[in-house]
């Protein structure tokens, strides 16, 4: 069986993929600096609207000159052990051999090159910036955010994007977009500096429909890996979608886009805590998040992946929000209830059908963590590709077809 993908159920804007619900303005770090001597450190600056975090995290980011801005690179502190007055220069000296600690404008990763998108609230660029030698280049994805609107509240304006930066710049795992630097241009506005993908989107590679089943399998099990990595971190990403899961020329996947992810769980908590707003595209969003103002992001998050399983395998979607308004989804849970197996599922093997419907666990008590995905026999025995070629020796071509948005050149 075959499913019509519908491009406006996926793409809620036409930059949805790179644009969350983000902002900036001039103000940063004398009190993040403050805020992180008084506080175990760990990644907890989820400063969104709709976020769980503690008010204290909220409330600290003010009175900071753009001057000040290369200090917010003293953020890379999920992995710190000390606390309190040693905190904030641990950080610092963390950030410092990652970061360089000049870098305040945009001009030191090179010169626009190619536009990408824009949205509400930012554009996406590529940025070219020639080697030392003059001949050879490096790429680099920039979101370059809109300036403060003037009925906008400055405080709540730098919230929301020191919330995304400093989530993503902890991060170092081979699924997860690198993001290096946060700068400003030569109007003042703040850019997002992250790795290039040249891949594009998993979004474009499911529509060309080129990927053998065996490619499929290894795009789901490096989203898997990635997914795992952020929950180990005590973070729910909470928008997982294909537009969300960018690809490298040579098979690599790697999750992107934070701006409404959240800390739900700091490095000292066992627990951690509930998620509340309703984020994400409708498609994605798991019934907790529909039913209830508080739910466990990284549940959603194994629900999002679920149906990215189902769009990557089938190239659609089985419904288009998880509510009983949904004729589609009424069915699914019909199905479950008399113990029956999904129409819409019975083209997938066995072992398919029964890791994505333990996935699309409408309990989130019950669902399957993405740990435990990991630790499955049937999971581990997908072949996984490096360099594009997988453990068994096969090519894996996942961008068959697709010719990147920008490339690298050398000159002779």
């Amino acid at each position: 069986m075959t499913s019509t993908f519908s491009s406006t159920i996926h793409r809620l804007s036409p930059g949805d993929m790179w644009l969350p619900d983000n902002g900036v303005s001039s103000i940063m770090v004398n009190e993040l600096a403050k805020q992180q001597a008084e506080l175990p450190t760990s990644n907890m600056f989820d400063m969104s609207q709709n976020s769980s975090t503690t008010s204290s995290c909220n409330s600290s980011i003010a009175s900071i000159n753009d001057k000040q801005i290369t200090s917010i690179k003293a953020t890379n502190i999920i992995d710190t052990k000390q606390s309190n007055s040693n905190s904030c220069q641990s950080s610092i000296k963390s950030v410092a051999r990652r970061h360089r600690a000049d870098t305040a404008s945009l001009k030191e990763y090179g010169e626009c090159y190619r536009r990408l998108g824009q949205g509400t609230t930012a554009v996406v660029m590529v940025l070219r910036k020639l080697g030392e030698d003059g001949r050879s280049e490096k790429l680099y994805a920039i979101k370059q955010f809109r300036k403060k609107q003037k009925q906008e509240n400055e405080k709540e304006y730098m919230k929301k994007l020191t919330s995304e930066f400093c989530i993503s710049s902890t991060f170092t795992h081979p699924n997860i977009v690198e993001t290096i630097d946060l700068v400003l241009d030569n109007k003042k506005r703040y850019c997002t500096v992250m790795e290039y993908c040249p891949g594009g989107d998993l979004f474009t590679s499911i529509m060309a429909e080129r990927m053998t089943e065996v490619e499929k399998a290894c795009c789901f099990k490096q989203m898997i890996h990635g997914l795992a990595y952020l929950h180990s971190m005590g973070v729910a990403h909470r928008d997982i979608k294909p537009e969300n899961l960018l690809l490298t020329m040579d098979g690599k996947l790697k999750i992107t886009d934070f701006g409404v992810s959240d800390v739900y769980r700091f490095p000292w908590e066992t627990k951690g805590r509930q998620s509340r707003g309703l984020v994400g595209s409708e498609p994605y969003i798991a019934p907790e998040a529909f039913e209830h103002k508080e739910y466990w992001g990284a549940a959603a998050d194994v629900w999002s992946a679920g149906i990215v399983f189902y769009c990557i395998w089938l190239g659609g979607l089985a419904w288009h929000k998880a509510k009983k308004s949904d004729s589609s989804y009424c069915g699914y849970i019909r199905a479950i209830e008399q113990n029956q197996t999904f129409d819409l599922f019975r083209t997938f093997t066995l072992n398919e059908r029964r890791i994505l419907s333990r996935m699309l666990d409408p309990n989130p008590n019950t669902r399957i963590t993405a740990a435990e995905l990991i630790d499955d026999p049937w999971f581990n025995s997908i072949p996984m590709c490096e360099n594009s070629i997988d453990t068994y020796g096969n090519a894996h071509k996942h961008t068959e077809g697709v010719q990147p948005v920008c490339t690298i050149t050398t000159k002779k």
